[in-house]
């Protein structure tokens, strides 16, 4: 073997093949890769040997090194042959970090602590010099270039062992400029890097002191980029005061994000470190997400990692979730168990468990026990389930201690031992004669109780109506009930003499309420005169709708409207006291007459109902001016009310509501309100898809809906919430009139499982022609709407997607009317010209002709189905014979461009420049038809109809003013 300094020139010399060879061999394959860094640093290390006064065999080495490198720092992302080499660059810095670290550790091995490892080696210089390079990088024009270096510095920054403190903020200095880079993929691996760093930080002195971590939450919170948010929230320190950040994740935009969350991120977080209010938020987000692969990422969270730190002690998991107060531990539970058998099957409850509840331990039991109901494993209910005697003495036990704890802070665990009691008592089935007739007598005696909730008097009508014989003997049972808590009430003399005995004779009315209430949501039979509950109808119900209380009011409202399910003579006798309430209430009285407006209209049909109402209009005006509230409570009710109202066919002039609708669905102002949106977003393809006759509406009110949206979306486009384009919302509506679909869920329906039947409505084929009428509409529209509209209109027509079933007539009345508005010069921006020339070539090539002159118009003036649209053309002509016109694509002009109609119509010269020729005419809007599009309106019937009211009422204030100045 040669000596080193004879070798030393040879191993210099070699660099220019070796070093190439160790990258080629490199990116053939994706191992070995820790091989070559080793190949590399014993490379490295020889040529420092050759020269270490002036360096030129390291410099030698690290100048091949990065001619190497550069000639990846181009190729594009994904490509694997770069990506091993990032891989074994990221290696050979990580080799060279534990070199230097073994070399440290042998001087210092006579020592007690090995030393620090040397900053001045070969290794420590090649990294820094490998750092600076590619910060210089950071800065390069090509996206692709910047993007490697992100790379390579991320994967090598863990290696990066002791550097340069001016290197350090450097490198943090430019890291915080990627972040901010206007590509995605290289702000994601500049935040892993960045993220890497957080351990460097000193919040004690003058350094970054924290902005490290900060600049990664603002991208935690901010970033478009899903990829990006994702690579923070894996990275970023988890700490207390990165922790809430972090839990907002669970309401990432983006699914992928939010499964992460549960399966990469809180594993390893003790659920401990956060309070319950956090814990209950995470379980609720997880639990409630739409995606189901969110969902079950969070159960196995709780199965796998909460429930470990837990000890595998079901109850004290439970013990941690806020269980009396909040509805998602319940949720939690049945879908843990749901995922994990084996964990209720498992448990055993002995008597003695029974006589000590605990408000988790009486959960986990109901929890249970409706587990196993729901999957239907009797054997298991009846092994847990205690017998019915003893479970009624295990509620009048704990009744009885509920009314004895005098303690504030107590009392809301005993009720709700008490109530989850009853919940197991509903699932019993009291085969016994003796238990039931106990635990009947003490359902009675706990309706006596002053203080039972209201959930509670739910589960008691509930056990009752299961131990009744009929629905007579449970209506008959709950009247005596209603009588004997009425006698509770003070005397009438009492009540109005003293404030105490006043609001006990209000608690009374309101339990007698409650108590009716649950019982008339539980019958089914119709009501009549002569029966038990109409009695309490006159008795009870009737003197508090009538009351000067409100809270009696709310209660006897809804009672009242559940009567009027009962019977439609009394809805019909009734719904102007509910239109009453709709109109001048306000709050909880507001909502529930309004909830009991729309019942009772679906229940018997709006036409039925709004005689006394003065009309269906009128009814239909009602309803569409709560669309309009400023509570988006109210919004989201009425939208959903009226989306069942159409979709069961309850409402009469149903192409004007489903107009409306969709106009309401788009408008940016109901932007804020989610709860309208999403259920307009279910109900539109629902209804859509149903059935042909509803598709066939969709289509009628399809051009008028785009045309008013064009209007609506052009005023708020400046808004950047405005959602929805006018172009999105257009081919949206397109879609929901498309028959093709409904025919393919139609094929898809009749390919399910064997035995399903297919829906009625989806049993035809497509009808093309109401769909191709959609376009012959939107043709005609085209020549009397404004700018916007028109733009929208003629660009929808490619969208359509007519295909060889469009009926041949309807596609003459297409390119008739698309010659005609070609010649009529209506189109001023290149964009729709070219749309509208796209759309004659689709017609053009259905009709079977190579061009427009090849098209025999002579022939078609001779066929009947023509005679509308000829004269429909020559309309047009006759018009633009009135005088000249100017319309063009100025934005801001008029929604409805009256100015441009006006100035025609009175044979004024417009300021906005011509850009039609001489001869072309300009079609207006006919008024008969324009006042009958508006008349159709609802939501503008409602708007006069309210200001009628308001005019009325201050015409009462003045009559009323001069009266007074009259008698004095």
């Amino acid at each position: 073997m040669p000596s080193k300094k004879s070798s030393s020139p040879d191993v210099v010399a070699s660099l220019r093949s070796v070093v190439p060879g160790v990258f080629d061999a490199a990116q053939r394959s994706g191992t070995g890769h820790r091989k070559h860094a080793v190949a590399l640093y014993k490379l490295q290390a020889q040529c420092h040997d050759a020269d270490q006064e002036g360096l030129t065999g390291e410099d030698a080495f690290n100048k091949e090194f990065i001619r190497n490198l550069n000639k990846i720092l181009g190729v594009k992302k994904r490509e694997a042959s770069a990506e091993k080499i990032v891989k074994l660059v990221a290696t050979f810095v990580q080799v060279s970090a534990e070199k230097d670290a073994q070399a440290a550790a042998a001087k210092g091995d006579a020592l007690s602590a090995p030393p620090p490892p040397d900053p001045d080696t070969a290794a420590s210089r090649f990294v820094e010099l490998l750092i600076k390079y590619l910060l210089q990088g950071f800065q390069a024009k090509e996206k692709l270039t910047r993007l490697r270096c992100c790379q390579i510095v991320a994967m090598s920054v863990t290696s990066l062992g002791e550097i340069d403190e001016d290197l350090y903020f450097e490198l943090v200095r430019r890291l915080k400029e990627r972040i901010r880079d206007k590509e995605a993929a290289i702000r994601t691996h500049a935040a892993i890097a960045l993220s890497k760093l957080q351990s460097g930080e000193d919040e004690d002195d003058g350094g970054s002191g924290g902005e490290v971590t900060d600049a990664l939450l603002g991208l935690l919170q901010n970033d478009p980029s899903a990829e990006v948010r994702r690579a923070v929230l894996l990275n970023v320190a988890k700490t207390p005061a990165t922790l809430p950040l972090v839990l907002e994740r669970a309401r990432d935009v983006d699914a992928t994000n939010r499964k992460c969350l549960f399966l990469k991120v809180m594993p390893h977080i003790d659920y401990h470190l956060l309070s319950i209010e956090d814990r209950e938020r995470l379980l609720a987000a997880g639990i409630n997400d739409r995606d189901p692969n969110v969902k079950r990422a969070c159960v196995q969270m709780i199965g796998e990692s909460w429930l470990a730190f837990a000890g595998q002690n079901l109850l004290e998991l439970t013990s941690s979730l806020d269980v009396v107060d909040s509805p998602v531990a319940t949720k939690a539970m049945q879908a843990l168990f749901s995922a994990y058998p084996e964990i209720p099957e498992n448990l055993s409850f002995d008597r003695e468990l029974w006589a000590a509840l605990t408000p988790e331990m009486a959960f986990i039991i109901r929890s249970t026990l409706e587990y196993f109901c729901e999957r239907r494993d009797a054997d298991r209910v009846d092994k847990h389930l205690p017998e019915a005697m003893q479970l009624a003495q295990l509620l009048e036990s704990f009744g009885a201690k509920l009314e004895a704890e005098e303690n504030d802070e107590l009392r809301p665990d005993v009720e709700f031992v008490v109530h989850q009691l009853l919940l197991v008592a509903k699932m019993s089935d009291f085969p016994d004669e003796l238990g039931r007739r106990q635990m009947l007598t003490l359902m009675r005696k706990m309706l006596m109780v002053p203080e039972v909730p209201e959930n509670n008097i739910e589960a008691i009508a509930d056990i009752i109506r299961k131990l009744s014989v009929s629905e007579q003997d449970f209506i008959r049972i709950m009247v005596e009930a209603v009588s004997d808590v009425r006698e509770l009430a003070p005397p009438a003399a009492e009540a109005a003499s003293t404030e105490s005995a006043r609001l006990e004779a209000l608690l009374v009315g309101i339990k007698s309420l409650i108590v009716i209430k649950c019982t008339l949501q539980r019958c089914f039979d119709a009501l009549s005169e002569g029966s038990t509950m109409y009695g309490l109808l006159t008795e009870c119900v009737v003197p508090a709708v009538q009351s000067s209380e409100t809270v009696l009011q709310e209660y006897g409202l809804e009672c009242l409207a559940l009567c009027c399910l009962l019977d439609k003579g009394l809805a019909v006798d009734n719904i102007v006291l509910f239109a009453q309430a709709v109109r001048q209430g306000s709050g909880e009285l507001h909502a529930k007459g309004l909830c009991a407006l729309l019942d009772i209209a679906f229940m018997y049909g709006v036409a039925d109902l709004a005689p006394p109402l003065g009309g269906p209009a009128e009814f239909v005006a009602l309803l569409f001016g709560q669309l309009a509230s400023g509570s988006e409570r109210v919004q989201a009710t009425a939208g959903e009310g009226i989306a069942r109202l159409l979709y069961a066919r309850r409402i009469p002039d149903p192409a004007a509501v489903l107009e409306e609708l969709l106009v309401l669905y788009f408008d940016p102002a109901t932007a804020a309100n989610d709860a309208l949106r999403q259920c307009l977003a279910y109900f539109f393809p629902a209804f859509s898809y149903m059935a042909h006759d509803n598709q066939a509406l969709v289509q009628r009110v399809a051009v008028s809906a785009i045309c008013r949206l064009a209007r609506v979306l052009k005023s708020s486009a400046a808004d950047a919430h405005a959602g929805a384009t006018q172009g999105q919302a257009a081919q949206q509506i397109v879609a929901w009139a498309d028959p093709r679909i409904l025919d393919a869920l139609a094929a898809m329906s009749a390919a399910g499982p064997a035995g399903a039947p297919a829906a009625a409505g989806l049993r035809a084929a497509p009808r093309m022609a109401g769909y191709a009428q959609l376009a012959v509409d939107a043709l005609k529209r085209t020549f009397s709407e404004p700018p916007a509209a028109r733009k929208v209109l003629v660009q929808t027509l490619n969208k359509l997607g007519l295909d060889e079933a469009t009926p041949h007539t309807l596609l003459q009345q297409m390119f008739v009317l698309t010659r005609a508005l070609a010649q009529q010069a209506l189109l001023s921006d290149m964009i729709t010209r070219n749309a509208l020339v796209r759309f004659e070539a689709t017609l053009l090539k259905h009709l079977g002709a190579e061009s427009a002159e090849g098209v025999g118009l002579e022939a078609w003036l001779e066929e009947p189905q023509m005679a509308e649209v000829f004269e429909f053309v020559a309309s047009l002509d006759e018009s633009a014979g009135g005088g000249g016109g100017d319309d063009d694509d100025d934005e801001d002009d008029d929604d409805e461009g009256s100015t441009a109609r006006d100035d025609t119509a009175s044979g004024t010269d417009s300021d906005t420049p011509r850009r039609r020729a001489a001869a072309a005419p300009l079609v207006a809007v006919p008024a008969a038809a324009a006042a009958a599009r508006e008349t159709r309106s609802p939501m503008k019937r409602a708007r006069e109809r309210r200001l009628e009211e308001l005019t009325r009422e201050i015409d009462e204030l003045l009559d009323t003013d001069d009266d007074e100045d009259a008698e004095d």
